[in-house]
């Protein structure tokens, strides 16, 4: 059973949630190690948010076709992952759809004097190494379905890299966990008071995507933050998709495929080692390589 020897818990309103960071069983200074981690994922919201007009994606949003810009390697890192999830689906998982978050209200609206050319994909935002980028047609790129994971890995890795044992980060449902197994349970998509255990997780990330709390209004029709690109309108949905995965970036973004694109959810699943978990009114239902386990280890 897990350790609850020293067991230290902060947390903070971060990311546009609520960032929490436990750590336990550990003799080094949890308290400096704590505030390293919530560094780390300040570091992220900085430099990958919407809202901030200072922040790469802002500046990257700003800038016009063909205009060239230079950003931190962190966010050029989690670009580079997010075009190889663009090819690796087929372009199910699009970066460059924030004009359709924006239209629908779950993003602020930014006004720049370059239009956006509603025909731009993720692919028109080339990456030049070095750290630069630039748009071959005008798209707005937003990270909310990834940088979220991100940033839960770094803080992870800076638990470790403090002598952190075994440790915690959840940021809204996106959580990574190592050292000692954890309980893991999820929201129930119809019944938002009600959490259904899918087992215990160990050195490993969960994320989970559904729309109990986020949905808005299109067309009388309620919709959710999450967008088709094919069709560029947000989609509505019943069901919570859990992705489990060695890293909570990867988790984070795969839930978006698993839930658009069902059908290459399986190929890219077992690319990553990962699980599937969804959950609908017929029950849950699971593929993929399994990371659960039924009791916590000793």
């Amino acid at each position: 059973m897990p350790s609850l020897s020293n067991k230290r818990r902060q947390a903070r309103p971060l990311l546009g949630t609520i960032v929490e960071i436990t750590v336990m069983g550990t003799d080094v200074d949890s308290a400096k190690a704590i505030q390293a981690a919530f560094g780390a994922v300040e570091c992220v919201q900085q430099l990958m948010s919407f809202h901030d007009p200072e922040s790469d994606i802002s500046r990257i949003n700003a800038a016009a076709a063909h205009d060239e810009i230079t950003i931190d390697v962190q966010t050029y890192r989690v670009l580079e992952f997010a075009r190889e999830l663009g090819n690796l689906s087929n372009g199910f998982f699009d970066i460059a759809t924030a004009d359709v978050l924006v239209r629908h209200g779950f993003l602020p609206s930014h006004q720049h004097t370059v239009k956006i050319n509603a025909n731009a994909t993720y692919q028109d935002l080339e990456l030049l190494g070095d750290q630069r980028v630039r748009w071959r047609r005008k798209g707005c790129i937003d990270l909310g379905g990834i940088a979220k994971g991100y940033a839960v890995d770094r803080a992870i890795a800076l638990l470790r890299s403090s002598g952190v044992h075994s440790g915690v980060v959840n940021a809204g449902g996106d959580l990574r966990c190592f050292g000692d197994a954890q309980p893991i349970s999820v929201r129930h998509p119809t019944d938002s008071a009600s959490l259904m255990a899918l087992g215990w997780l160990s050195n490993a990330a969960i994320a989970t995507s559904s729309g109990y709390f986020s949905a808005g209004s299109g067309n009388d029709d309620a919709i959710n933050p999450l967008v088709d690109p094919r069709r560029r309108v947000c989609t509505t949905w019943n069901e919570s998709v859990s992705v489990l995965a060695q890293a909570c970036m990867t988790a984070d973004a795969l839930t978006k495929i698993v839930r658009l694109a069902p059908e290459a959810a399986p190929d890219l699943l077992a690319r990553f080692e990962a699980q599937a978990v969804v959950i609908d009114g017929q029950g849950m239902r699971s593929c993929g390589v399994s990371l659960l386990q039924q009791e916590a280890m000793a």
